[in-house]
């Protein structure tokens, strides 16, 4: 049987490894992402490097042109062209400059760039000026010096060497990338794979504990089912032995009334003869002390006569009394319950019109509190609260005016009754010596046999329910009647379906 809270070895497992599972994907899955975020980031280092250096060139040639077109031609178009140029090459230069990073040797490679692309500027702007101070043949000449050629070869040259190393490193990205690309998906696809198998393994336990809590559940049922047979067996056997005992109670207390008016009809026979022996008063009890023994021993004997004869016939009076209230129990212990809905409110106050002409001469008040419908006996329920107020009136003090409260209180489970007085109370070493049979606790100044507890006790446990006593924290004892939910729900269900099978049979 699977305990509440418990998780088997395996589920926890399965939860752990699906847990590090996910985790693992998850962190490998960003490790290469950023991988990758580096790698395209140095890839398009790269490849805006490879642009730049790729304008830079048109703008040179473009800066060539426009001087010898202003040099062939003179028109002024050629050498605006030249000055628009030769604008853009210095900040594109320090453009690669900023790309190239701090590695010393882009930054030597920037560095001889940016004197060799001066110094061409230089060689274009000398030409220009002699062009303009209308030094023709002096600037041609200077072209002709191939200076100016071989600044843009060595230009070219290192453009081609940072064009170079910038397509090797475009190529070491991209395959970097697919690396990256590649180990991505295989984190992804095993991620996948681990976390399907780990479903399909939570799957077959699942299925796996779900065979074992229907066994379970089968078990439980037929484990019920046995102990519903064995509580239903042995509730028959004690109706029988509490039907044989209410046949045992009646019978003993029949065979006990028998000698019990035997002994009731000798005592008259006593009482008759009394008269007949002590027909004429004696001497003494006319003329005052006895005047012989004989007189003497006359009024002896009448007094032992009386005083017998009273005991005798108090002793008769109280066996009676017990033995109409043991066939009061056996007759209630036969009856057959009725149960239906019940307005305590109304029952109580019916109880409370008995009991209005006592609580008045005792100066008492019983006051009621809000109490619910129920389902129950009617006549359990009567005799049970009519006992506890009937205890409660009895024992109440002299010294402080009486008070008697029934209150109620439901619970998931249960409604509770209360029965509670300012009486004199009960001893806690008698509280459960109150309910057993003929036993009573404190001064015996009250009238009684002891039956009434135990028999309102008897009556709560037949209608599911409890009788239990404490202290009341103003003084005196609350009475607590306790009544089953759970009970009454199978009563109603029962007189439901007895009215259903009445209702099919007609």
């Amino acid at each position: 049987m699977i305990r509440k809270g418990y998780r088997a070895p395996s589920q926890l497992v399965l939860v752990l490894a699906g847990f590090a599972v996910v985790l693992a994907a998850a962190v490998a899955s960003v490790w290469l992402i950023r991988q990758s975020q580096d790698t395209n980031d140095r890839l398009t280092q790269a490849l805006t490097v490879t642009n730049l250096i790729a304008t830079m060139r048109a703008d040179l040639r473009r800066a060539e042109s426009g001087q010898r077109g202003f040099l062939l031609t003179g028109k002024a178009a050629y050498l605006n062209d030249y000055n628009t140029t030769r604008g853009r090459l210095l900040p594109e230069l320090d453009k690669l400059a900023h790309l190239a990073g701090s590695e010393a040797a882009a930054e030597t490679r920037a560095g001889a760039l940016r004197s060799l692309i001066e110094a061409k500027l230089a060689e274009l702007g000398k030409t220009i000026d002699l062009e303009l101070t209308n030094r023709h043949q002096e600037a041609l000449a200077l072209v002709a010096t191939d200076e100016g050629l071989a600044l843009t070869q060595q230009i070219v040259e290192n453009l081609e060497q940072i064009l170079a190393e910038e397509s090797a490193t475009v190529d070491a990205a991209r395959r970097s990338s697919d690396r990256t690309d590649v180990a991505l998906f295989a984190v992804n696809l095993a991620g996948v794979v681990l976390i399907s198998a780990l479903a399909y393994g939570a799957f077959l336990l699942f299925q796996r504990n779900t065979r074992q809590i229907q066994a379970s559940e089968r078990e439980v049922r037929a484990l019920n089912a046995e102990l519903e047979a064995r509580v239903a067996e042995r509730t028959a056997d004690l109706e029988d032995a509490n039907a044989e005992i209410q046949r045992y109670a009646y019978v003993v207390t029949h065979d006990l009334r028998s000698p019990l008016v035997n002994i009731m009809g000798f005592t008259s026979e006593l009482e008759a003869l009394r008269e007949s022996l002590f027909r004429q008063p004696a001497p003494a009890e006319a003329q005052g002390p006895p005047a012989s023994e004989e007189d003497r021993r006359l009024v002896e004997l009448r007094g032992d006569f009386d005083e017998a004869i009273h005991f005798i016939k108090t002793s008769i009076a109280k066996m009676d009394g017990l033995i109409n209230a043991i066939l009061k129990l056996s007759r209630a212990g036969r009856r057959e319950l009725a149960v239906r809905r019940i307005d305590l409110n109304d029952l109580v106050e019916v109880i409370a019109a008995d009991f209005r002409h006592r609580l008045k001469e005792s100066g008492a008040e019983l006051v009621i509190g809000e109490l619910p419908t129920i389902t129950s006996d009617r006549m359990a329920l009567e005799q049970i609260i009519s006992n506890l107020i009937d205890n409660a009136v009895k024992y109440l003090r002299r010294d402080v005016p009486g008070r008697i409260s029934v209150k109620a209180e439901e619970t998931p489970t249960s409604h509770r009754i209360s029965i509670a007085d300012n009486g004199r109370g009960i001893d806690p070493k008698d509280r459960e010596r109150v309910f057993e049979l003929f036993r009573r606790a404190g001064p015996q100044d009250r009238p009684g046999e002891g039956i009434g507890l135990a028999h309102a006790r008897g009556l709560a446990r037949r209608i599911g329910g409890a009788l239990g006593v404490a202290d009341n924290p103003g003084g005196g004892t609350v009475f607590t009647l306790t009544l089953s939910k759970l009970w009454m729900a199978r009563q109603s269900a029962s007189s439901k379906s007895a009215s259903a099978a009445k209702g099919a049979a007609a």
